[in-house]
């Protein structure tokens, strides 16, 4: 099932936008968490500082002067706060009244940066411990009655803090950053289906343009005021084909007024004949005459007619060909006695130049017809008394045979014309019914179907040269004779 382009665009489109606004929602989350924690964990760092200066060195040790009395966090409680301090060795000085019987995690750091590491509380609340490693101040060592140690040991004090405060206030921007990028998607969505609307305007502009176009309207163009650039090359190739479409419809057109033109003259004259042998009662002679002048214009036709299916065979692709070795002059001089009596009846000298062994791998009927017509066009538009060349030569896999004539009324920018269909030279088309402008069309068509190629020129006054080059496996005498079937 095809998908509109209008829905390939919002969806295209939306989820970008919502991969973005998500995104931006997930970046300002951390962020916001970040502050979050880093305000808590120097809030914190700070406390355990304080703390730690109500631990001082007496002269009986350690001591912890912290009073749950004066500090209602420590107590046991919903909120409560867990501290925990130790000497050197181990030795547990002081536990909150909160801990309990419990521990915490002995965590050490340096006083001016105490380490700071998320942890479960002794009552199962998620929370943060920051610890600190450090030398108790001394308290009035002058009234001690030993001497201050010169070697004072350390004490490890460690402050828990619950974190419910900081994942109440991140849930409640999870929330609202949810819900912020929820309802920017929804209006962008919204605004993004009215900005794909008012965009494929010009689209459905074309659309509604293109359905406009008809067989009548043809060769017409789409106006390219308006269109984005982004349309400009599709309206440029419709455009294009428009034209060849339109080009085409008129060789249809022109194509069936000349293949009436071409058959009206002949079926005139047939008919012509045959009411006047049908007028009156005649002897079997006249009869005779009638029937043959009837055949002399049937031929022609039928030859038209022949030329039309071989090209309509050759534009859909239809041709079957048989690949075999085919001897060039055999084959040229089979062609030629169809038209040595003409020739010789317009005084025609022909200049023959053909190697006898020459022979290449290719389809003998579709090379009989183009020689066929290359010949008949030679003997026909030859001058009177002129000369016809017909030469062939074979090189590797090439095969080059020429056909020239004399005579040629032809100028040279007119030579490319002889390959479309019913095209003649003469304006007035005096021999309307019995060369018809198919000849070389078919050869350049049947050339092109053997993979070969054909090409004309011509100097008014002097010759007018045909020259076909076809492609095939040179072929000798000793050479296996197999045959391929082409399509």
């Amino acid at each position: 099932m095809s998908v509109s382009l209008r829905v390939r665009l919002m969806a295209g489109t939306a989820l970008a936008v919502g991969l973005v606004i998500a995104a931006t929602g997930a970046f300002l989350y951390t962020l916001a968490r970040a502050y979050l924690r880093a305000g808590f964990d120097a809030e914190l760092k700070e406390d355990v500082r304080a703390l730690a200066a109500l631990v001082e060195l007496q002269e009986r040790g350690i001591v912890a002067e912290l009073d749950a009395q004066t500090m209602p966090q420590l107590r046991p409680g919903g909120h409560s706060e867990f501290v925990q301090v130790w000497a050197a060795g181990r030795t547990v000085i002081y536990r909150s009244p909160s801990l309990g019987i419990s521990d915490l995690p002995r965590v050490t750091g340096p006083l001016d940066t105490p380490t700071v590491r998320s942890g479960r509380l002794p009552d199962g609340r998620r929370g943060r411990l920051v610890g600190i490693t450090f030398l108790p101040r001394a308290d009035h060592p002058e009234r001690w009655k030993a001497p201050l140690p010169q070697e004072r040991e350390e004490a490890t004090l460690v402050l828990g803090r619950e974190t419910g405060e900081i994942g109440a206030a991140l849930a409640r921007l999870r929330a609202l950053v949810v819900a912020i990028a929820a309802g920017a998607i929804i209006a962008s969505a919204a605004l993004l289906a009215l900005v794909v609307r008012r965009g494929l305007r010009p689209v459905n502009g074309l659309a509604a343009e293109i359905a406009g176009v008809g067989e009548d309207r043809l060769p017409a163009r789409i106006e390219q005021g308006g269109v984005p650039a982004e349309l400009m090359p599709v309206v440029g190739r419709l455009n294009d084909l428009l034209a060849r479409l339109g080009a085409a419809f008129e060789r249809e057109r022109a194509f069936s007024a000349a293949v009436a033109h071409e058959l009206r003259t002949p079926l005139a004259g047939l008919r012509a004949t045959l009411e006047v042998a049908l007028s009156k009662e005649r002897d079997p002679a006249a009869y005779r005459a009638a029937l043959a002048d009837c055949l002399g214009i049937c031929s022609p036709m039928e030859t038209m007619v022949n030329n039309l299916l071989a090209l309509a065979r050759a534009d859909a692709g239809q041709l079957q060909l048989l690949s075999e070795p085919v001897g060039l002059d055999e084959l040229l001089r089979e062609c030629w006695r169809h038209f040595a009596a003409r020739a010789e009846e317009r005084r025609l000298r022909v200049e023959w130049d053909v190697d006898p062994a020459a022979a290449i791998e290719t389809d003998r009927c579709c090379l009989r017809l183009i020689l066929q017509n290359l010949l008949d066009n030679a003997v026909t538009y030859a001058d009177p008394g002129g000369l016809v060349q017909v030469q062939a030569s074979l090189g590797g896999n090439v095969a080059v045979l020429t056909v020239a004539n004399t005579g040629s009324r032809l100028a040279p920018e007119q030579a490319g014309h002889v390959f479309e269909r019913f095209w003649r030279g003469e304006a007035a088309r005096s021999d309307t019914g019995t060369h018809c402008g198919l000849g070389l069309s078919l050869c350049e068509k049947l050339a092109q179907a053997l993979g070969g190629s054909i090409a004309v020129e011509s100097a008014p006054g002097g010759l007018f040269t045909a020259r076909l080059r076809l492609r095939g496996a040179e072929w000798t005498p000793d050479a296996p004779c197999g045959r391929n079937q082409r399509g």
